[in-house]
């Protein structure tokens, strides 16, 4: 329907990725409202929170690309990222602790750094953990 009444591909999808990063802002601003209130504000992870928009949401855009059908675009997207910023990051944060493993957790966090939720609950615990 918009390209029909004129609106030009690159218009759309910029202004749905603004809308789209100002929508993450929300529960972001709130986390760090939060985070302040119950004295939990950690050095650095203002600055992850403000940041992760810009990150996430263009990653999601990217990722949807791989798949046919929208559901299971979103599906598969939200899955990812909670098996990386749960699951694979607090193993590459216990690899990491344990000297013995310590290199293999060097590694992995290297390669995990593509996805933007790995890199926040990396912040997060190494934040958190003093």
């Amino acid at each position: 329907m918009q390209l029909i009444s004129g609106m030009s591909l690159k218009a759309y999808w910029i202004s749905n990725m603004i809308a789209d990063i100002i929508k993450v802002y929300v529960p972001c601003l709130l986390i760090i409202l939060l985070s302040v209130i119950f004295k939990t504000d950690y050095a650095g992870v203002g600055l992850l929170f403000c940041l992760l928009p810009w990150a996430l949401v263009p990653f999601t855009y990217i990722t949807s690309f791989l798949f046919v059908d929208d559901t299971n675009s979103q599906i598969l997207t939200l899955l990812i990222n909670f098996v990386v910023c749960i699951i694979l990051a607090n193993t590459v944060y216990t690899l990491q602790l344990i000297p013995e493993t310590m290199v293999i957790g060097d590694k992995l966090r290297w390669y995990l750094c593509v996805f933007p939720t790995y890199c926040l609950m990396n912040g997060l615990l190494w934040s958190s953990s003093g």
